[in-house]
């Protein structure tokens, strides 16, 4: 009751004050108090139908993360797995797709190229490094990944849904086909008479969970296959994943698109496979490798099979961890987000109390989330769509990687970003060791998520294949926002409780030119997209992204870790082990980094954070 009562007061000064402009402690309280509003009202569950039949991989699914991700709330084993359907923070009553001819009102691409457009000259953001844009991938593999698009010879599927959008071309557009055609989302296949009047419902290939699916699969197929020397086709001894003698993931044959075959790295997911995210996985396999090596130290007489099983539930949570307390305040670099991320993890008692006496604090603010008791909320666990929308954030990247040796900053060679992805990432090692990789990565700075930023690389990506077969991630962007039923960004806010701009200046915080432009294309600040909308607002100091996309982070950030049994109830020694316990507190993003390639230790001398620009070499 008390929180429910301080929630409504802070929804009443913060129409005066916004939270952000308040003094700490109050603002830190106002950011309680929102997430507990967000958690009260914007969580909808779409799974009326059950999920697919568990296929948990694992012989103790008690202490075991499973393959699919069933299984972690024990009462309702599909929960969460994969192939479960997306959840919705925004009514189920109006998220139903926009149709023709709506949904191209405005034209995506037109908005891809007036308003998204990069051109020649990146805006960086002066105090991250690329390595951001690199692990919010790697971690996104993790938390979503809808199915392949529908495609026009499934014969099985309704015509409608095989016919794929048909954009028009803007007037002076120079794309290889007119009309630009983007392949349909495919649906939840399992629909029941639940499903009659509501909108259309899709689902996640990966597990909700954050149970690093992105390194070890979501299927008990997969999570064998990372494990296999694929020329002999055994296991890897001691429960470790199969690297190559030099220490790199191995190479495997996929799908580019479009009917035509590649070869990239293997891991869990290697999906719109970078160099990026080879740097990631692979420093992420090898220490998964070195936690083996430290449990069969301890644990002698352990089969492989509980190694792996262990150093699996290890790694997940280190790397939920870091995203909690390095990444996200690197990107929201305030002292209220500070504070408020490591109280995620470490509660407002903060992490020398925690570490020196235990998590005896059962409450989720001042003993963190951590170790407290599983809460779902108002909703069933599942990720979101209006999640995954806030998340896509290409502009990050940038359209050129410009790589230089760590021991004098000397240049080697530059690359576009086509030139580092897909087939072509693996082959760059050939060029760059894996340690001039990872200083160039550090040492660069990655894209503003503003307008007319959107790489041009993106903009006109070539899977690959023939020209004609290029593909427009910004006008795709656009599109499957609207496809997906997510609404656009006023309607977006006030689902939030939040004011709804009713001017473009207003939009803009008085940004006459921007808002001009805004004017120019969609005539309607109704109409907006939410993806526009949150590049053109008005930011709080210190933010990487809107304050809008933010209360969809607040929400779902802690709502990873609240859900799961093994960030709470089982976090425990007993599940983990006190080595695993002992590791994910003591290590962190720079520790992970420096036992693989000491030779950073001058460039890391010193930094707070390993996604805060690193020291140049000589």
């Amino acid at each position: 009751m008390l929180a429910r009562l301080l929630s409504r007061l802070f929804q009443r000064l913060n129409r005066s004050v916004e939270w952000h402009k308040l003094p700490f402690w109050i603002s830190l309280t106002n950011l309680v108090m929102l997430r507990v509003d967000l958690r009260t009202h914007n969580l909808f569950d779409t799974q009326r139908v059950p999920p697919p039949e568990p296929d948990p991989g694992v012989d103790d699914i008690r202490a075991n993360r499973t393959a699919d991700g069933s299984f972690n709330d024990l009462a309702t084993p599909g929960m969460g797995q994969a192939n479960a359907r997306f959840g919705r923070n925004a009514p189920i009553s109006d998220t139903f797709a926009e149709t023709e001819p709506g949904i191209l009102d405005p034209n995506p691409r037109l908005i891809s190229t007036k308003l998204l457009a990069r051109g020649d000259t990146l805006k960086p953001v002066p105090h991250l490094n690329v390595h951001v844009a690199a692990w919010l991938q790697f971690m996104v593999h993790d938390w979503f990944s809808h199915a392949s698009n529908v495609r026009p010879d499934e014969k099985d599927l309704p015509e409608e849904l095989r016919k794929p959008f048909e954009i028009p071309l803007p007037d002076g557009d120079d794309w290889p086909e007119n009309p630009m055609t983007v392949r349909k989302t495919r649906p939840d296949p399992a629909r029941g008479p639940e499903d009659d009047g509501k909108p259309v419902a899709y689902h996640n290939v990966e597990t909700h969970w954050w149970d690093s699916s992105q390194i070890y699969g979501s299927s008990k197929e997969r999570l064998d296959a990372i494990r296999r020397n694929p020329k002999t086709g055994r296991l890897t001894p001691n429960g470790k994943i199969f690297l190559d003698s030099k220490g790199h993931l191995p190479v495997t044959s996929v799908d580019m698109g479009f009917g035509r075959k590649g070869e990239v790295e293997f891991t869990g997911v290697n999906g719109n496979w970078w160099i990026g995210l080879s740097l990631m996985h692979t420093l992420f396999a090898r220490e998964h490798n070195v936690i083996c090596d430290r449990l069969k130290m301890e644990y002698p007489d352990a089969d492989s099979d509980w190694l792996f099983n262990k150093a699996r539930l290890i790694i997940a949570a280190l790397i939920a961890k870091i995203h909690t307390v390095e990444w996200t305040p690197a990107v929201l670099n305030t002292p209220v987000l500070r504070m408020g991320m490591r109280a995620n993890w470490w509660g407002l008692i903060g992490e020398k109390f925690i570490r020196g006496f235990g998590r005896k604090v059962k409450s989720d603010i001042l003993g963190g989330i951590i170790g407290t008791h599983p809460d779902h909320h108002a909703a069933p666990y599942a990720m979101t769509e209006e999640f995954n929308a806030v998340y896509r954030m290409h502009s990050l990247m940038p359209d050129v990687f410009h790589f230089r040796a760590r021991a004098d900053d000397a240049p080697i060679t530059t690359q576009s970003l086509g030139q580092v992805a897909g087939e072509n990432a693996h082959k760059l090692y050939k060029k760059v060791s894996l340690v001039d990789a990872f200083y160039t990565f550090g040492t660069e700075h990655p894209g503003l998520l503003t307008l007319h930023n959107f790489p041009e690389s993106l903009r006109g990506l070539d899977k690959q294949v023939p020209s004609s077969r290029r593909v427009d991630v910004a006008t795709i962007d656009i599109l499957r926002d609207r496809e997906r039923g997510v609404p656009r960004y006023c309607a977006f806010r006030r689902h939030l409780r939040m004011k709804a701009p009713k001017s473009f200046s207003e939009l803009t915080g008085g940004d006459w030119e921007t808002a001009s432009e805004l004017e120019e294309i969609y005539g309607d600040v109704e109409k907006v997209d939410l993806l526009v909308g949150c590049a053109a607002e008005k930011w709080p100091e210190g933010f990487g992204f809107s304050d809008t996309a933010f209360r969809i982070f607040i929400l779902m950030a802690s709502r990873r870790l609240s859900s799961d049994r093994f960030f709470t109830s089982d976090y425990t020694p007993e599940v983990y082990t006190p080595v695993g316990i002992r590791w994910v507190a003591d290590n962190g993003m720079i520790d992970v980094l420096l036992r693989h390639m000491p030779e950073l230790a001058d460039n890391l001398a010193g930094a707070k954070n390993a996604f805060f620009p690193w020291r140049k070499g000589a």
